[in-house]
């Protein structure tokens, strides 16, 4: 055996995982070393993008929270579907330290997703005989494009903080189920309640954990397998009853209104393997020498895989193939409801925004996969060295076309952000001239035709308004009224409002969060305009916002509302072409979360 590249299970234990002898290996330094330049190097373009869609609203949510211990307590995120309080607290802090400064916000979630790539390694030298191919697995994940996009995407920081503590969850839980220690149980248990409160998607940790358990790689009584597995259960059960009492129910409930609730798994599932086949190659996003390279990958990848399952299947490698492949395929059960309503599919025409924003779908499955993928591999680097060389050849095959992938895919996202970082700068400009009232404050940004603007402008004005106490009384749109509101002081007839209006048939359209309020409006496009109205109208004409405010109360120009919200939520029955139900789900979902 080539001591270099493999090493047993004990070895590992002593020179990798157990802590001080593993910190004075200077291979494990220059391995890390160089796992962490990779991944600057496919992310540094980065570094220059700017915000968008939902990383506004994490900024202008953190500001309104005075107490970071509040998300713990009520909803913090509007929509109904989420209780991420952990993650939550992360943006509170980020916010906190760093204000409204995109480059040292990109620099965290690349620093997690470091950690996230060194936790695979981590882990996969505990459940594999090979060191080295856990290396490589973390280099993958490094580098690969769904990991870039999730990463490229601010607001994507919970599945981040969920997949990193999640993986140290599972490596916590393998270590209790190797050393049968009874002190070693609060661990896991710990570390993976800390993931599911930082997004759902760590339910796949969850049961990756319990097939450690029932599966185990040395003989346990079954009542101590099932009792372990009966306390995972715990921390998922308190989680449902938090969410049934902290969370509005309407909003997650239209996600499974459908006819026939069969056909909607069927299809959301379809989409989930559809998208994941596009992604996980990023075949359809690659040409010439890369889609070569990664048909080249893929033919020796199968070759090797049908090899390597011939060799002896023993209980460690067994434990550590079902526990990565439950993982990667528990997120398509997690997530097939949302993805019933559109598919996620990958050509050449998907912008990169989409790219990133879709990117989160298959984040924690890609871990799982690398992690199967090693344990069904990774006897191979106890073999010949010509089987080396062909394993080391297939992923030197996959992961260069990644690099360069993920390289193009951060500069196309800082290309695209940048675009709207003069327009919100130029908007913060004009609303810090203008005469604010003290009562009933809304404020119109015209004409900048841009949709994902549209969908966050008062998040965003709010997020990087210097002074926010002028404005977080103010209510701030476009022609069409963003995702929602975030303000203090809500109105108590909503006749003040017009012409914006509450959504029609939502109880929950008030939520408050810290000293503001979550408001879900509506515009009314038969509204007519009081020329005593205190609102104040700013027109984009090119480069900058004008104020047209006199030209609007006078009648001389007449905005073109628009209700974005399902047609049942309008205040009209003929609410425009911009509904809601005529924009794509993405649209609609702001991307989701």
């Amino acid at each position: 055996m080539n001591r270099h590249l493999a090493l047993t299970y004990p070895e590992m234990s002593s020179k990798f995982v157990g802590g001080g002898k593993a910190m004075r290996n200077p291979r494990t330094w220059l391995a890390v070393a160089v796992l962490s330049l990779l991944s600057l190097l496919v992310y540094r373009a980065a570094f220059g993008a700017y915000f968008m869609l939902d990383d506004f609203g994490m900024l202008a949510i953190a500001r309104f929270i005075d107490n970071p211990l509040e998300p713990f307590l009520r909803q913090h995120i509007p929509g109904g579907l989420y209780y991420r309080p952990v993650g939550m607290l992360v943006w509170w802090t980020s916010e906190r330290f760093f204000s409204n400064d995109p480059f040292a916000h990109y620099l965290i979630n690349l620093v997690l997703h470091q950690c996230v790539a060194v936790a695979i390694w981590a882990l996969l030298a505990r459940f594999c005989e090979s060191y080295w191919g856990g290396f490589i697995a973390a280099l993958a994940f490094a580098c690969h494009p769904i990991a870039l996009g999730t990463t490229l995407w601010l607001s994507d920081r919970f599945d981040l903080l969920a997949l990193l503590f999640g993986l140290l969850g599972i490596r916590a839980a393998l270590a209790h189920e190797r050393t049968a220690s009874q002190r070693a149980f609060a661990a896991p248990l710990l570390l993976l309640t800390l993931s599911l409160l930082c997004k759902e998607i760590a339910l796949a940790s969850f049961a990756a954990a319990a097939v450690i358990w029932l599966r185990p790689g040395h003989f346990a009584p079954w009542s101590r397998r099932l009792a372990a597995c009966a306390l995972l259960g715990v921390p998922v059960l308190a989680m449902l009853l938090v969410r049934t009492l902290l969370l509005p129910h309407p909003v997650a409930n239209s996600l499974l209104q459908d006819d026939d609730p069969m056909r909607m798994f069927r299809v959301g599932i379809h989409n989930w393997l559809s998208g994941w086949i596009d992604y996980a190659t990023f075949w359809p996003r690659l040409s010439g020498w890369k889609r070569l390279s990664i048909a080249g990958a893929l033919i020796l990848a199968i070759v090797l895989s049908i090899r390597a399952a011939t060799l002896p299947w023993d209980a460690r490698r067994q434990q550590a193939f079902m526990a990565g492949l439950v993982m990667c395929l528990s997120t398509a059960l997690l997530q097939w409801p949302l993805l019933a309503h559109f598919g996620v599919n990958l050509s050449t025409s998907t912008s990169p925004l989409e790219v990133v924003i879709n990117a989160r779908y298959f984040y924690a499955s890609l871990a799982g996969f690398l992690i199967a993928a090693t344990a069904l591999l990774g006897p191979l680097f106890l073999r010949s060295a010509a089987t080396r060389a062909m394993l080391l050849l297939a992923c030197a095959l996959s992961i260069l076309p990644w690099i360069s992938a993920s390289q193009n895919l951060a500069r196309e996202h800082r290309t695209q952000t940048r675009a709207l970082a003069p327009v919100v700068a130029s908007a913060v400009r004009a609303i810090g001239d203008l005469r604010l009232p003290k009562m009933d404050c809304q404020i119109y940004l015209l004409d900048v035709g841009i949709w994902s603007f549209d969908w966050i402008s008062d998040e965003a004005i709010k997020a990087m308004y210097p002074d926010l106490e002028r404005v977080e009384r103010c209510l701030i749109q476009t022609e069409r009224t963003p995702w929602y509101h975030i303000a203090v002081g809500p109105v108590a007839d909503p006749r003040d409002l017009r012409p914006l209006s509450l959504t029609r048939g939502n109880e929950e359209a008030i939520q408050p969060i810290g000293r503001g309020d979550f408001l879900t409006l509506n515009l009314d496009a038969s509204a007519q305009i009081s020329p005593a109205s205190n609102a104040r109208f700013l027109s984009w004409q090119g480069s900058q916002f004008v104020d047209v405010t006199a030209a609007v109360l006078s009648g001389e120009r007449r905005p073109a509302f628009y209700c974005v919200r399902p047609s049942s939520q309008c205040p009209v029955k003929n609410p425009g072409p911009a509904a809601a139900d005529q924009l794509s789900p993405n649209e609609t979902e702001s991307g989701g979360k």
